[in-house]
């Protein structure tokens, strides 16, 4: 990552994703841009959901980016390369931990939740305007809220403190390795490493459909990012966000 690029340091705001979304339409940022806030009063999850996060404990911020090297059908790439580029730098720490992504945007150390990317696509047409990728890194936090399933945070796990705006740069430079690699047309090897870092790819697991639990097996995503799940006799399903729930228990 080059120097150059402008780190906006917040104390407070409502969201990293929401200040950017302001200074895009202001047309008063480059690209490479990050928001980052010690604390963040109304933090995206996606859909509806928040993101928690323990004031000036963790890696809390918004990347902007103009891909508009990119045709607007394959937006997923660019979560393939967020997620890459956040597993690049949590293996810097933790590599004896098996570290993957569970569809379609939560990052997981073992069993446990460490981080969420939320990314919002700007589209005109037929032309890719930006995108604004949040991401939110458990990194010092120790205690959560109870109602949280799954936490866990770097420091859990390696029992070290970090410097949170030193991870963040981190982050970022990871992040735009795997950038580049896209704008050098590696698509199909970005998309292999992606699949072999899925939750449960090719295992048998439970999930719940319609609130019913079926049993399946990941296969993979298509190029749209939708997850393609084995049912059994040779039958595949094609899941979009929030049509399929997985069950850890």
């Amino acid at each position: 990552m080059n120097k150059h690029y402008l780190l906006i340091e917040l104390k407070t705001v409502d969201s990293t994703n929401h200040y950017a979304e302001q200074l895009l339409r202001q047309d008063k940022v480059e690209e490479g841009t990050i928001i980052f806030a010690q604390e963040q009063t109304s933090g995206k999850g996606q859909g509806d959901s928040t993101w928690e996060s323990e004031p000036g404990k963790n890696a809390t911020f918004s990347l902007v980016l103009f891909p508009d090297f990119m045709a607007p059908g394959n937006q997923f790439l660019l979560n393939k390369v967020i997620s890459l580029g956040i597993l690049d730098f949590l293996h810097k720490f933790i590599s004896e931990q098996k570290l993957s992504i569970k569809w379609p945007n939560d990052i997981y150390a073992g069993p446990r939740k460490i981080g969420g990317i939320l990314i919002q696509n700007t589209i005109c047409g037929t032309k890719f305007e930006s995108c604004i990728a949040g991401i939110g890194l458990n990194i010092n936090q120790e205690r959560f809220n109870p109602w949280l399933p799954n936490p866990v945070s770097l420091k859990q796990i390696t029992a070290k403190e970090y410097k949170i705006v030193d991870s963040v740069n981190l982050i970022v430079e990871c992040i735009y390795e795997r950038y580049r690699q896209l704008k050098k047309g590696l698509v199909e090897s970005l998309g292999r490493e992606y699949q072999d870092k899925l939750l449960w790819i090719n295992e048998w697991k439970n999930y719940s459909v319609d609130k019913k639990l079926i049993k399946g097996k990941i296969k993979g995503v298509d190029e749209f990012g939708t997850l393609i799940v084995d049912i059994g006799n040779s039958t595949l399903c094609y899941f979009h966000h929030g049509e399929i729930e997985f069950i850890f228990t």
